[in-house]
């Protein structure tokens, strides 16, 4: 008897005396098959200890039991726990995660959008989209369901789980104003995410309420990377101190762990010389050493959210757009004081 690594339909068809196709349509639980014929090749099957390959199952009916899962940097913890709350549901579901990076770069994120209609993955749901116009044709094409996770594009409806990101940066930009902070730094995210864009609209809102003016400089835009935090510390450094923020609110807490090591190797000291605030709130940051002043995202949640909001997407369960948005929270360490008077 073949092992089962060695079976393939064509050799359970020449057992059963049938044709490929009409083990195919057994295997995919096609309806036009003699009961009889069905009946043999159900027989086989089991008297040879076959099983099915689910992907070639999956594209004989059209979809995988796979779902993709567009990141952004997979070398940002940020995602971890999010992918695990996706992966966790998912397992229950008898679903398989495809983690794609797209590195925040458009052709990536095109390339991986075809591959999903492509491959015929289940469904879809994207942590990482940059909102550009080119995009939309791409998005509209793919037929599986799709959710947005800690991102929207305008123009396309979807299934969506956010942040208030325009609160988390307002309370952020708030807590440096309440401790005395009147020049305030906010190293940002890219202006083609929109979750970067409403972080921004908070540090903006929060300077206008409390009479607090914009200068040029107040918001330099970033990557959301550690280098990103190096470059912008060293500008800090050769800034007249006159033009120097007091505080800085950086838009993820990699670009303040990148602010943190060149200023401390500088002997900046924080927050007696700089006070400094991130957006995440990812594990290490609470460690002693580092002890940042962040706003904390349920990470988890929002994965367990998006998952189940594709599930009943994939099961027609509903009929209107899903939609939930979390609450961010303040979470106050050591790195904001008030400024040196």
């Amino acid at each position: 008897m073949a092992s089962q690594r060695d079976l393939t339909i064509n050799e359970i068809a020449q057992v059963a005396g049938v044709s490929r196709s009409t083990v195919s349509r057994v295997l995919t639980g096609h309806p036009n098959v003699k009961p009889a014929t069905r009946k043999l090749v159900e027989k086989v099957i089991e008297d040879l200890h076959y099983h099915p390959s689910s992907i070639a199952q999956g594209l004989a009916r059209g979809s995988l039991n796979m779902i993709g899962l567009l990141i952004g940097d997979i070398r940002n913890t940020f995602y971890a726990e999010i992918a695990r709350g996706v992966e966790d549901i998912a397992h229950e579901l008898g679903f398989m995660v495809v983690i794609c990076d797209t590195d925040y770069d458009m052709k990536r994120e095109q390339f991986y959008f075809q591959g999903v209609q492509q491959f015929a993955l289940s469904g879809l749901i994207v942590m990482s989209v940059l909102d550009q116009q080119e995009l939309l044709p791409v998005l509209k094409s793919i037929r599986c369901p799709i959710v947005m996770l800690n991102r929207y594009v305008r123009s396309f409806e979807s299934d969506v789980v956010l942040v208030d990101n325009v609160e988390g940066s307002y309370l952020a930009t708030k807590h440096l104003i309440e401790l005395g902070h009147e020049r305030i730094g906010h190293l940002s995210g890219s202006t083609l995410s929109t979750a970067s864009r409403d972080r921004t609209l908070g540090f903006e809102r929060a300077l206008h309420d409390f009479g607090i003016g914009r200068r040029d400089y107040d918001i330099q835009e970033g990557d959301l990377t550690i280098e990103r935090g190096k470059r912008y510390a060293q500008w800090w450094l050769q800034a007249d101190s006159g033009d120097r923020p007091t505080a800085i609110f950086a838009a993820n807490d990699l670009m303040a762990l990148g602010l943190i090591d060149v200023f401390t190797s500088n002997g900046v000291k924080i927050p007696d010389d700089v006070s400094i605030i991130g957006y995440d709130d990812l594990p290490l940051t609470g460690l002693a050493p580092i002890s940042l002043t962040t706003i904390r995202q349920p990470h988890y949640e929002m994965g367990v959210t998006a998952m189940s909001f594709l599930s009943k997407r994939l099961e027609q369960e509903v009929d209107s757009v899903q939609r939930k948005i979390f609450r961010p929270e303040l979470v106050i360490r050591k790195t904001t004081g008030p400024p040196k008077k």
